[in-house]
C-alpha cells in the first residue's frame, strides 16, 4: 500500500490551487491528467499480468497437490488447498492493492477532468470581485 500512499500524497500536491498558481495550474493540467491516465493503464496492465501470473500459479500447484496426495482428492478440494499456498496468497494480495490504487486513479481522473471548471469558477469569482 506504499504506491497507494505515494499518489495519494502526490495527487494532493496536483490538486492545490490558490491565486498565485492558477494560471499555472491551468497550463498544466492536461499532462498532469496525462500523468495519471498513464499511472491508471500501469496499475490495470499490472492487474493483468499479476492475474495470469495467479492462474497460473493456482493450476501448478493444484496439479503438485494431487500427485503428492496420499489419497484421491477431488479438483475441487485441490484447488482451495492451493489458495491457502502462501504464493498464492502473495499474489492475490498484491492484485487486492492493484484493484484499490485503480479505484483511487479513476476517481482521481473524475477530478482532473472536473479542474478546468473549477477553475474558471474561480477566475469568474476574481473577476466580480474586482468589479
Amino acid at each position: 500500500m506504499e504506491l497507494l500512499k505515494k499518489f495519494i500524497e502526490d495527487v494532493g500536491k496536483d490538486l492545490v490551487l490558490d491565486d498565485f498558481n492558477l494560471k499555472e495550474a491551468q497550463m498544466r493540467l492536461p499532462a498532469r491528467k496525462h500523468f495519471w491516465v498513464a499511472r491508471l493503464m500501469e496499475t490495470k496492465i499490472k492487474r493483468g499480468e499479476l492475474s495470469k501470473k495467479k492462474a497460473q500459479l493456482k493450476k501448478n500447484i493444484t496439479k503438485e497437490v494431487i500427485a503428492t496426495s496420499p489419497v484421491k482428492i477431488s479438483q475441487s478440494s485441490a484447488e482451495q488447498a492451493a489458495e491457502r499456498h502462501e504464493s498464492l496468497q502473495s499474489i492475490t494480495s498484491k492484485i487486492y492493492e492493484c484493484n484499490m490504487i485503480i479505484e483511487y486513479l479513476e476517481k482521481v481522473e473524475k477530478v482532473m477532468g472536473q479542474m478546468g471548471f473549477d477553475i474558471k469558477n474561480i477566475i469568474d469569482v476574481q473577476k466580480m470581485e474586482q468589479l
